[in-house]
């Protein structure tokens, strides 16, 4: 019963890994479960074997998505031998670098192309990235909240408030960087963040 279900589990996270591909280039709209299985090299009616429906596979690679993308910055932020101000650079760096190096300022970010596409139409995805997004929010206040109280950032806002104004900032320069396929709104958003908000 566990190799069974070991093996279900690993078929799972195959199919998962080949549609959030498509996924991220395509969108949900664009994404059908004939490209999934496609992609995967696995019959159609298989789909269905692993995952209820579309929409509760989205939720599945928003979950996958998260662990894979963001488990390396979580890492940077909880490193205590680093101070928090350095950690949030860190991080923020880590990220720029992930855009602009591996996916060539035309992907952004999987879960905030679903979010800006489904939200109105999907109760489950938004709720799903919601989540998500919660919880990275409140680690980096964490941080910021650390890097007020060492006197290392003189920005006397609440850190949650903050946290919450990169974060949306750097939602919108990732989607004009797709846009002019440039690393300039990234880039320029780190100096607002390192010069402005973090000062």
């Amino acid at each position: 019963m566990m190799e069974k279900t070991l093996k279900h589990d690993a078929k799972a996270d195959f199919l998962l890994e080949k549609g959030m591909e498509i996924l991220w280039s395509k969108g949900y709209n664009g994404t059908s479960v004939s490209d999934i299985v496609k992609k995967a090299g696995v019959p159609k009616g298989s789909f269905y074997f692993y995952f209820e429906s579309k929409e509760d596979f989205v939720v599945r690679a928003i979950d996958k998505y998260f662990k894979m993308q963001f488990a390396p910055a979580q890492e940077i932020l909880e490193n205590k031998v680093i101070s928090p101000k350095q950690r949030l650079f860190d991080f923020h760096d880590y990220r720029a670098s992930i855009l602009k190096n591996e996916m060539d300022c035309t992907m952004g970010c999987l879960a905030c192309n679903l979010g800006s596409e489904m939200a109105e139409h999907s109760e489950k995805i938004r709720t799903a990235i919601l989540i998500k997004e919660k919880f990275i929010l409140s680690l980096i206040s964490g941080v910021i909240q650390e890097a007020q109280d060492a006197g290392e950032v003189k920005n006397t806002m609440k850190a949650e408030d903050i946290a919450a104004f990169i974060e949306d900032s750097g939602k919108g320069a990732m989607t004009s960087m797709k846009g002019m396929k440039s690393a300039y709104p990234i880039d320029n958003f780190l100096i607002m963040v390192k010069e402005v908000l973090l000062k």
